[in-house]
């Protein structure tokens, strides 16, 4: 497992001064910073994706890798409802905030939150599906956040594709899912990622912003421990008026996104 080493920033641990309370998921909410990162349209993709590729078989346990704030990690569960959910997330504040989001769930529920490093995990049973939004940066490609939580979402401090893939591997059920969120110039990464996870692509969705803006930029993949044919499909999240197409309502229609219910 590859072992990236931090840079030695100061990230806050308490509760932040910015914190919001918002409409999430049904008649869930999640804590997220008006300043910080927020939840977004990976994060979406990532959660409907794993939806899908979970459809037609129970999922008893469930693994979000680097959690953040718990937006992939609560819409997977809303939708899903399996018996256990667990996120893994190295920053001590976000970790804090999806927390308080897990225990003012309206219903009890086994979701639950972990303060860690993912480059560290042992010792877990398997999960039936495990999702992952990787930062996509590696350090010195680009001008570093001021804020800590934006800093760690979107550049790779702690690693990148490289050890989610590595992170995943061997906590994976034999029919089990890893399905992650990557930009599709860095489809190569991801494919030498797998490979050196013993990790297989078994579907992708190929996902573009707009149809007259290019072809896509994000790529949502599903990975499995057995090789196999790959299923591939394509959609757009505006078409070209700038509205949001009826594939991508169809996903948030999914996750419960649209149905949120304000307090």
């Amino acid at each position: 497992m590859s072992k990236s080493a931090a840079p030695s920033f100061d990230e806050p641990t308490g509760w932040p001064e910015d914190a919001v309370r918002d409409a999430f998921v049904g008649d869930w909410f999640l804590y997220q910073r008006r300043g910080g990162h927020r939840t977004s349209t990976d994060d979406v993709l990532t959660a409907w994706f794993a939806v899908k590729r979970s459809q037609g078989r129970p999922i008893e346990r469930y693994l979000d890798l680097g959690c953040g704030v718990g937006s992939v990690l609560l819409m997977v569960a809303h939708r899903l409802r399996p018996a256990l959910s667990l996120g893994i997330e190295a920053q001590a504040q976000s970790a804090l905030m999806a927390a308080r989001s897990i225990a003012e769930l309206p219903q009890p529920m086994c979701i639950s939150v972990q303060h860690g490093d993912l480059r560290g995990l042992h010792g877990l049973e398997p999960f039936q599906l495990i999702t992952g939004s990787p930062p996509y940066f590696p350090l010195g490609t680009g001008v570093l956040p001021d804020d800590a939580q934006r800093r760690a979402c979107r550049f790779e401090l702690r690693g990148g594709v490289e050890d989610y893939c590595q992170a995943a591997a061997p906590h994976l059920a034999a029919q089990g899912s890893l399905v992650l969120v990557f930009p599709t110039a860095g489809d190569a990464r991801v494919l030498r990622a797998a490979e050196a996870a013993g990790l297989f692509i078994r579907a992708r969705a190929d996902v573009g912003m707009r149809p007259d803006r290019g072809g896509p930029f994000l790529t949502v993949y599903s990975l499995a421990r057995e090789p196999g044919p790959c299923a591939a499909q394509a959609l757009c999240v505006r078409d070209g008026s700038g509205e949001l197409t009826a594939a991508y309502r169809a996903a948030r229609h999914t996750l419960g996104l649209d149905r949120a219910r304000a307090a």
